[in-house]
């Protein structure tokens, strides 16, 4: 287990895990199918999943902590955001070892890609992006991708750059998939400490002498 998560780059130091989301801060109709991620039923049952809503919500977390949870169960995930996989096709473009790379975001029964839409993918990119959605579409085997995004799938076609034949891959993104949107005030900061200071004059503290109203 140990080495599936140090080979996810799943971050360790303070690791997500679903035992650490507050589930009872979410509601609704659906929140029950929320709760049901950890079974990893989705994956077993080759659908995608993903997590839509504004920044602050917690979709990074559930990404995370169903990548851990697959870890835990002996299963090859891997994280990665949109931007650095992006990075990658370039490299792999500049390179020629395209095939190479697409491969090896093939074979994780998992693969994560956090924050799609921060970035734009060029053709050659988009092309790599759907040959990858592609080849994970045909695998056996439990399979899944895991996606999160600020923006809802109807307008992930923005930041993918190809003609409308090629961007109906996409479709092939949600055939089989649970996409979860979620709605609420941002989770961060729930302990931060904030402090009001004033900065003290220099010539003030040579002297000695105390500032106005202090």
């Amino acid at each position: 287990m140990e080495t599936l998560l140090r080979l996810s780059r799943l971050p360790r130091r303070e690791p997500k895990t679903f035992e650490g989301f507050d589930f009872s801060r979410i509601q609704g109709r659906d929140a029950a199918a929320l709760g049901k991620l950890p079974s990893l039923a989705d994956l077993y049952a080759h659908r995608n999943v993903a997590f839509v809503g504004p920044g602050g919500i917690g979709k990074t977390h559930l990404a995370q902590a169903y990548g851990r949870e697959c870890c835990m169960r002996g299963l090859k995930t891997y994280y990665i955001k949109a931007t650095e996989l992006r990075d990658r096709f370039q490299k792999a473009v500049q390179r020629g070892n395209t095939s190479r790379v697409v491969s090896s975001l093939v074979k994780p029964s998992c693969l994560i890609v956090d924050e799609v839409g921060r970035c734009v993918y060029d053709r050659p990119c988009t092309d790599l992006f759907f040959d990858v959605v592609d080849r994970r579409y045909e695998k056996e085997g439990p399979n899944a991708m895991v996606l999160t995004s600020n923006i809802a799938p109807s307008g992930w076609d923005e930041f993918f750059t190809g003609d409308d034949t090629l961007l109906c891959a996409l479709d092939r993104l949600f055939d089989k998939a649970s996409v979860f949107v979620m709605r609420g005030p941002s989770y961060r900061g729930r302990e931060l400490d904030t402090y009001s200071v004033e900065a003290v004059p220099q010539a003030v503290k040579v002297r000695g002498i105390q500032p106005e109203g202090m």
